[in-house]
């Protein structure tokens, strides 16, 4: 048979034995539904707790609320560019990558439309924290929107790479927009956040779907990480400058993981130091995942009890 014709096929039993074809399976079976949460004692929950303590988890739950819907919308170029690498195992994963990040996103529409009665942009957008207000005072470092600003533009490369760079490009931009995404953005800054949620929730003794929708989502977000840090090393395997990549991401946005964020300091009480080392943790594991070396400053800046960026936010 012609190789043109064997060209129109992408199974093989080398990529159905393969690691992400294995993610696929394992996101087939884990699928769980929004619809069957019931968000009862949660609105319950709002109605007594005080102003405070709901400015405060509002804070957190609006800024997922459009980050799941910014990282929805971001999958197209993943998609585009495991098309033109002839990954098929990649494009069926990223199927139920993009489904699930869909249905996070209902998720917390459902439980701000459920819960604090908001739903509309207007009714949400108040209650976003802006990052113009969150800076390091020592000058050191500066603190930008990697969700909303390096995705789109990291996407932007890899989306016209897909769409006529060469295969080299295209790996290149993908080791990009996956270190930012599934590495940095997924696998390490928003980790501490997942915590938070789930701390608060459990010491107020408050928001039961609230605490298993995080838990939930963090089932779901373990495997798109280790998704894109598998890629990631197997590319770097390939070609092993594509490392220089990964460390050029994280230093763009360095700032934003050295310190916690505004939305991350938004409710009071907390031990915010558990949060740092567990960030720690989380990068040393991305690194591990992608086969490169770690930044050691990077860890002791993070460890730094000196550095602490927030002065003030505003909402809306």
């Amino acid at each position: 048979m012609s190789s043109d014709v064997e060209s129109k096929f992408h199974f093989s039993r080398e990529m159905v034995s393969g690691e992400i074809y294995r993610k696929y399976e394992k996101a087939m079976r884990k699928h769980w539904k929004v619809e069957d949460l019931d968000f009862t004692q949660d609105a319950l929950d709002w109605q007594r707790i005080t102003p405070e303590q709901q400015k405060g988890l509002l804070g957190i739950t609006i800024r997922f609320l459009a980050g799941e819907q910014a990282v929805t919308d971001e999958l197209v170029p993943m998609l585009a560019a495991s098309h033109a690498l002839r990954r098929f195992d990649w494009t069926m994963f990223l199927a139920t990558f993009l489904l699930e990040e869909a249905k996070h996103a209902e998720f917390f529409m459902r439980w701000h439309e459920a819960v604090v009665g908001i739903v509309d942009p207007s009714e949400v957008a108040p209650h976003f924290l802006t990052r113009g207000k969150t800076v390091d005072p020592t000058g050191r470092f500066e603190v930008r929107d990697v969700m909303h600003e390096a995705l789109p533009n990291y996407g932007r490369i890899l989306h016209e790479a897909a769409l006529g760079g060469t295969e080299k490009e295209i790996e290149r931009a993908f080791v990009q927009f996956s270190a930012a995404y599934n590495g940095f953005v997924e696998g390490v800054l928003t980790m501490p956040s997942y915590e938070i949620v789930i701390d608060t929730t459990t010491q107020w003794d408050a928001f039961p779907t609230l605490n298993r929708g995080f838990k939930l989502i963090l089932a779901d977000e373990g495997r798109h990480i280790t998704f894109g840090t598998t890629a990631c090393r197997m590319l770097i395997e390939k070609d092993p400058s594509y490392e220089e990549v990964v460390h050029e991401v994280f230093d763009a946005y360095r700032g934003n993981i050295v310190g916690l964020v505004e939305y991350q300091k938004a409710v009071p009480g907390l031990d915010v130091g558990k949060y740092q080392t567990m960030k720690v943790r989380h990068y040393r594991n991305r690194c591990r995942e992608m086969g490169v070396q770690p930044d050691d400053t990077l860890i002791e800046q993070i460890l730094d009890p000196s550095i602490d960026f927030v002065v003030g936010v505003e909402a809306g």
